[in-house]
């Protein structure tokens, strides 16, 4: 075992395996053997088989915390928080000095959105061990997530003085500078991860956002060496073949770009569980749902607030772009994407009601659909207080319009549209946060989707025609200050010169766009997608054009 997990912890995998292999074969049930070879799997992009025998080693010893601890965290890198949630804790009952775990536990609060908890979690390492700098990592990532970015680069700031050469946290507060638009600060950071940890893919691959890659230089022929080194199907090959496609991409060198990201594409897709057919079904039954004889037999609530400002879409269409647009003006906060509309549906109309989602719903009151309104703008105003609008750019929440019309009809609800080929191409070049775009990782099911898409808003002009503004990103590009001033007109806002210099608002920004938007307004991206020739051929012989 001494040798197996020596050649493990040098990443020389073949080898390792095959000695794990050989021990759990004399003794099948050496749970330390089991275990590490389940990581090894895990780390190798074998996750399912490596999860089997984590589970088979926590089984032999069902009380040993660095287990429990390892076996919560390959849960919740395969997306199931509340299962990894339950281990982190049985570790720490094993063991109530295990800060490893108790900051594990505070990650997987976070990506469950419950940050007040997260933070707790974290804020009570810390009073253990001051010096603890996971857990002021843990609890800047909270605030970030949480829209407290001055906050948040506050503590990555304390954790750099205790640390300053800690590539984690350099990394952390590159990504925070990122988003507050500090963008020359942001690489600097990143370029410090790689001087402490030159083989960090994540660094890699957020220098390459940042950065304009102007010319081959020594940083992409390193990125390149440590690609060509990266296990195949490996999260960090995956890390590494997006970056090196946006580098690609900047030196016009399409083929080779598409090549990279389609690669980083594809080790992604192993990974994730996604059913379109499933897909398909969720599109059809919210449409005969919200059909045009509900919304003509039933009455949206009395609620009369117009705070906030809906922004939906594709991603990757100019959401982010129409956000900060009209965040820019002097009335208006821009909090981003937010998932408390999805909160307020799930709880006013959850999965399980009667009747089943969505088809549940025609048995409903109309009172339903006030109380979830209600229940929307408590959370919107207990987290944004005293604004008078307050955008909510969850791109998804296309599907959910029949919900906010029912629920917020004095809510203006902005669509943000684009070139079909250009929003797809532009999505398969992301490598999404969350499993929120499980969709995209494929070409062919990312036409499927887009498809799906482009059917449900036009569901929407049919049974609630005007109720949406549409906007092209095209438009906006050929014409800002037109465009700009049509967009504030239809959110009845007084017009304001500070929209048409939206690059320079430092508010936060997280999605992918975050560099992209600290820029004037951009033509080049318009065809961008011509230059790619056939390699998009998939792609467009199944998008309805």
């Amino acid at each position: 075992m001494r040798q197996a997990l020596a050649l493990h912890q040098a990443r020389r995998w073949a080898q390792a395996e095959e000695l794990y292999r050989q021990v759990l074969k004399a003794r099948p049930d050496h749970a330390a053997a089991a275990h590490f070879l389940g990581l090894l799997l895990h780390q190798t992009g074998r996750s399912g088989d490596g999860l089997a025998l984590i589970e088979q080693s926590v089984r032999v010893e069902p009380k040993n915390a660095d287990f429990l601890n390892n076996l919560g965290t390959v849960l919740r890198d395969l997306g199931r928080a509340a299962a990894a949630a339950d281990h982190f804790r049985r570790a720490v009952a094993a063991r109530p000095d295990m800060l490893a775990a108790r900051d594990n536990l505070g990650t997987v609060l976070k990506l469950e959105g419950r940050f007040e908890a997260a933070e707790e979690v974290f804020r009570g390492t810390i009073g253990r061990n001051p010096f603890h700098v996971r857990a002021r990592l843990g609890l800047g990532d909270t605030l970030q997530e949480a829209g407290r970015l001055d906050a948040a680069l506050a503590v990555f700031e304390e954790a750099l003085a205790i640390r300053p050469k800690d590539a984690e946290v350099l990394h952390a507060y590159g990504v925070g500078l990122m988003e507050k638009g500090r963008l020359a600060e942001a690489a600097e950071m990143f370029r410090r991860a790689l001087a402490a940890d030159p083989a960090m893919a994540r660094a890699w691959q957020m220098l390459s956002q940042v950065k304009r890659q102007e010319k081959a230089d020594g940083e992409l022929a390193a990125m390149a060496a440590l690609h060509a080194r990266a296990p195949e199907n490996s999260l960090e090959r995956m890390q590494l073949s997006f970056g090196l496609g946006k580098a690609h991409d900047d030196l016009r060198q399409y083929e080779r770009a598409f090549d990279y990201v389609a690669e980083g594409n594809a080790i992604r897709r192993k990974g994730i569980a996604y059913d379109g057919e499933r897909t398909r079904r969720e599109f059809e039954a919210m449409k005969a749902t919200f059909s045009k004889a509900f919304f003509e037999h039933r009455r949206p609530s009395a609620i009369d607030d117009d705070t906030p400002i809906f922004v939906v879409g594709m991603p990757r269409s100019g959401t982010t772009l129409v956000e900060q647009i009209i965040a820019s003006h002097p009335k208006v906060f821009g909090a981003g994407e937010l998932t408390i509309l999805k909160t307020a549906v799930g709880k006013g109309f959850p999965l399980d009601m009667k009747g089943g989602f969505p088809a549940g719903i025609a048995d409903m009151p109309d009172k339903a659909f006030a109380d979830a309104g209600h229940d929307y703008l408590d959370m919107l105003h207990a987290r944004y207080p005293g604004f008078r609008h307050v955008t909510d750019k969850m791109p998804g929440n296309f599907m959910l319009i029949g919900f906010l019309h029912m629920m917020l009809p004095k809510a203006k609800i902005v669509h943000c549209a684009r070139n079909a080929v250009a929003t797809c191409l532009s999505i398969f070049k992301t490598n999404f946060r969350g499993d929120g775009h499980l969709y995209s990782y494929d070409l062919g099911e990312l036409a499927d989707f887009h498809n799906l898409y482009t059917d449900m808003m036009a569901h929407w002009r049919d049974v609630l025609p005007g109720v949406v503004h549409d906007v092209r990103y095209e438009d906006f590009v050929a014409d800002q200050e037109g465009q700009s001033r049509a967009l504030i007109e239809y959110l009845g806002l007084p017009w304001d010169d500070a929209v048409l210099s939206f690059h320079e608002n430092q508010r936060q920004v997280r999605t992918a766009s975050a560099a992209q938007v600290r820029q004037p307004m951009y033509k080049g991206s318009v065809d961008l997608w011509t230059r790619y020739g056939d390699k998009l051929k998939p792609l467009i012989e199944k998008l309805e054009l």
